[in-house]
């Protein structure tokens, strides 16, 4: 009982005491014994019992001592006690029955509308929270209406554009403005006529720079190619190692060959591109459709 009446003095008095903080990605054990200096206690706890090493960000000016211990230590699981003027931190786990009534987090219906920098509406902007299958697109007015858990990070992308991301709280409209990726709009492409910028082709090519075709370091060139661009398939032919692997772009054209046209340095090659080693090459275009590789004529019924 004695123990019970010190402790709750002891954090009575704490209440009383303000403290002021400004750590950027500090440990919490220097975050801690800035707090204990401040109100003149000593910090006491075992290296092996508690782990303080975690990174903390904090600005508190004129705050309850109390307080900033209760905000810094409860959400990591530890707990503090005060006798002699000491604040003992020692773990303290969450119990089995409270981890099993821990409610869902609420749901908030959020509203909005996508615009560019003129405000004009943005039609079939991606809305997703990462890492779940919660989104939804924007329609022909560039809004929206979804429901998704409070505190969950929201992504807004557009083919073109600079993706934002937004931690939804208590708003319930968010209307957002996206600025365009002028450095994935003024790459440059090759088409079967020449070199063009991404922002004025309109015909489906898709791009794999030298960074991406070489992440997993493969042997092959199309090996590296394999799951990277949409619309075209990469087979091997057998079981073989070293054994050739089959192409095919939006399916097949023609009725013998279905093989694409290869196109290295802007000179035809036969037999496929084998023979090329992936890090010698600096970027490879593939031209899907018939607009974009129409100066080949039938050769390149099946894709460059």
């Amino acid at each position: 009982m004695m123990l019970l009446s010190f402790f709750v003095l002891g954090t009575a008095m704490l209440f009383a005491q303000k403290v002021n903080l400004n750590y950027n990605k500090a440990t919490l054990r220097t975050v801690l014994e800035s707090i204990t200096e401040q109100i003149g206690h000593t910090l006491a706890f075992s290296k092996e019992a508690v782990d303080l090493s975690d990174e903390v960000t904090i600005r508190v000016t004129d705050g309850e001592a109390a307080q900033v211990l209760n905000q810094l230590l409860t959400p990591r699981q530890i707990g503090y006690e005060i006798r002699d003027n000491k604040i003992y931190i020692f773990d303290q786990p969450v119990p089995v029955n409270a981890v099993t009534r821990q409610t869902p987090p609420q749901e908030v219906r959020l509203t909005g509308t996508v615009t560019d920098v003129n405000g004009e509406p943005i039609i079939g902007a991606n809305i997703v929270v990462p890492g779940t299958t919660i989104g939804t697109v924007t329609n022909v007015d560039g809004t929206y209406s979804m429901t998704l858990p409070r505190g969950s990070v929201l992504r807004f992308s557009y083919i073109g554009y600079t993706g934002q991301e937004f931690t939804i709280a208590n708003q319930t409209v968010l209307n957002v403005q996206l600025q365009e990726d002028t450095e994935v709009l003024d790459e440059l492409v090759v088409v079967g006529y020449g070199v063009q910028r991404k922002s004025v082709v309109t015909a489906a090519i898709s791009k794999v720079s030298a960074e991406e075709l070489n992440v997993t370091r493969p042997a092959r060139v199309e090996d590296a190619l394999k799951g990277k661009v949409s619309g075209v398939q990469i087979t091997q032919s057998s079981g073989q190692p070293g054994s050739d692997s089959k192409v095919r772009i939006r399916g097949i054209g023609t009725i013998n060959n279905s093989e694409p046209l290869y196109i290295v340095d802007g000179m035809e090659v036969g037999g496929g591109i084998n023979y090329l080693n992936p890090v010698d090459i600096a970027s490879v275009e593939i031209l899907k459709d018939a607009a974009s590789a129409a100066i080949y004529g039938s050769r390149a019924a099946n894709g460059v």
